[in-house]
């Protein structure tokens, strides 16, 4: 429930949809109320959401999070949406979910083994494919260009950076 998840949920509520969200760690509760948001644990997300959104980095921990035993879990005819990368989702899993009906429908802008889709993705009508270019703007661009400048230059004036990836925490820059 990062910048991305709080984004969404601010979306999600323009069409009265409600937003529960599982993370490795819980917002603050004051931040959940701020952002109408209700933490679950995943077996509850999977079990009772309509719509599921994958919104996390892919790393060893996350590699299939969501795969054969998670669809088993969900809602029949839940949607799938998956703009995080295309690994934290089992491609071969989510062809089995479509063909059952457990899974209704999924969009995906990422892909297991990009640049190649998986065939029985192309080939079904009720998933929909599109390329992952939401940062593809000269504004974008350009803001993403400028935070990396001064990212590196606060590294290199005061051995701090302006925003840590989690998973590189306890790293140090000297």
């Amino acid at each position: 429930m990062g910048g991305i998840g709080r984004n969404l949920a601010r979306k999600a509520q323009a069409f009265g949809m409600r937003t529960r969200y599982h993370n490795r760690t819980r917002l603050d509760p004051a931040l959940e109320k701020e952002c109408d948001v209700e933490y679950v644990d995943l077996d509850t997300l999977l079990a009772t959401s309509d719509v599921l959104s994958l919104n996390l980095p892919l790393n060893r921990h996350t590699r299939h999070i969501i795969s054969t035993a998670e669809f088993a879990k969900m809602k029949e005819g839940i949607i799938i949406i998956n703009t995080a990368r295309g690994a934290v989702l089992d491609e071969e899993a989510l062809v089995a979910a479509l063909k059952s009906g457990r899974v209704a429908s999924a969009g995906l802008d990422v892909f297991e083994n990009e640049p190649a889709v998986h065939p029985e993705l192309l080939a079904n009508e009720d998933v929909l494919l599109v390329p992952h270019m939401g940062t593809w703007t000269v504004e974008t661009l350009t803001s993403m260009e400028e935070w990396t400048i001064r990212n590196v230059q606060m590294a290199l004036e005061q051995g701090k950076l302006l925003s840590i990836v989690p998973e590189q925490a306890s790293m140090s820059l000297g």
